[in-house]
């Protein structure tokens, strides 16, 4: 192989090679990432170049490399006596020109496209969430006695019984308050686990074993840009209608959340997220009140 064909070889072996199939390995693997990291067009253009310059300097450093590089250049320019390598090289140098003529004209010259859709993070929600309010968080008195006689029963049970593990039970409703939502937060966080963690993760951080399967990642719940951001109606909307329920305005949306109000009642998807934004460590947001 003569010193042209050598360049040509590096120059591609580095470029589509190198940067096109083992950086974006390499990359992922060096900083831990669950899928595959291409370079930047832009560092990817600015690379190329920088590439073809070090090629050049090195081949005009020496006048025996450039006159072994160019050689195969001037064999083929010289006037041909077959046929056949005369059509090759009109076709060549036809189509040289004609090439860079066009990738000129391709880039400049205005096009017709779609307009862009403004995206948005958050979709309006529906009216009928607006005011909705989780149940879960604030249990009624009845709902608090009737756990606090509950938690009494098991007790005595318990106590009768030395294979069960003993019950505390709430001395005032203040703590029995705080006990039931602990317990349904329980319930909640193994709710998301059996519905949820494969796509989000046990961790709630967007990584679950199937995520990897989806175009657009499952949300990483733990990221402050997420459902801290919302209002919790708005998560009990987004949980219940799924991704076939989000607003028909800068569609595809690409969402592949499932409609859980087919399969979980209302009182398991609140409790859900009591479960959610626990295993999150954040809280949903706060309404404004005007003063």
């Amino acid at each position: 192989m003569n010193f042209f064909w050598k360049i040509i070889l590096f120059f591609v072996v580095i470029r589509y090679g190198f940067f096109g199939l083992l950086f974006p390995w390499i990359s992922q693997l060096a900083v831990g990432a669950p899928n595959l990291l291409p370079a930047p067009a832009a560092a990817l253009s600015m690379y190329t170049w920088l590439m073809m310059v070090a090629i050049a300097i090195y081949i005009l450093s020496s006048e025996e490399r450039s006159v072994d590089f160019m050689s195969p250049v001037h064999q083929f320019l010289k006037p041909q006596t077959s046929l056949l390598k005369k059509g090759i090289q009109l076709v060549v140098m036809v189509t040289i020109p004609l090439f860079g003529g066009w990738s000129y004209f391709d880039s400049n010259s205005p096009k017709m496209v779609s307009p862009t859709a403004v995206r948005i993070q958050h979709p309006t929600m529906p009216g009928s969430f607006e005011d909705m309010e989780n149940p879960m968080r604030h249990p009624t008195d009845e709902q608090v006695e009737e756990f606090i006689v509950e938690q009494k029963e098991l007790a005595e049970e318990a106590a009768d019984d030395e294979e069960m593990e003993p019950v505390n039970v709430p001395s005032n409703k203040k703590e029995g308050r705080l006990a039931l939502i602990a317990k349904w937060t329980e319930e909640g966080a193994a709710l998301y686990a059996v519905n949820c963690r494969p796509c989000h993760g046990m961790q709630a951080d967007g990584v679950g074993p199937m995520a990897v399967g989806w175009r657009l990642q499952p949300a990483n719940f733990r990221d402050p840009g997420t459902i801290a951001t919302i209002v919790e109606e708005y998560a009990f909307w987004r949980v219940s209608k799924g991704g076939p329920g989000l607003p028909s305005a800068s569609t595809p949306w690409d969402s592949a959340m499932p409609i859980w109000d087919l399969d979980l009642t209302e009182d398991e998807r609140w409790k859900l997220l009591l479960g959610e934004y626990f295993l999150a460590g954040v809280g949903p947001r706060q309404t404004e009140k005007l003063e």
